[in-house]
């Protein structure tokens, strides 16, 4: 519905944690902010993933690493870090 697409657009306006993977595949991921996730993000991709506090796990390597407000993290070679 269009309700959601402002809704979508408007929690843009905020700042972010960004997730960016550098990896040449793809990884499935766990995204915890105030409810639990199950996603994937494809190689060479940035997600906006919520305003925060936000822990990414990455599945096949249990990598976690936690951002809020505008904090980048970065997963590279499995392992998920702030930038």
């Amino acid at each position: 519905s269009t309700g959601c697409a402002l809704m979508a657009m408007s929690f843009a306006a905020h700042a972010d944690v960004t997730l960016t993977n550098r990896d040449s595949k793809s990884h499935d991921i766990t995204i915890k902010c105030n409810a639990t996730t199950q996603s994937s993000i494809g190689s060479n991709t940035t997600l906006g993933i919520g305003r925060g506090p936000c822990t990414v796990t990455v599945k096949s390597t249990q990598a976690s690493a936690t951002g809020s407000g505008n904090d980048k993290l970065v997963i590279k070679n499995g392992a998920v870090g702030a930038q």
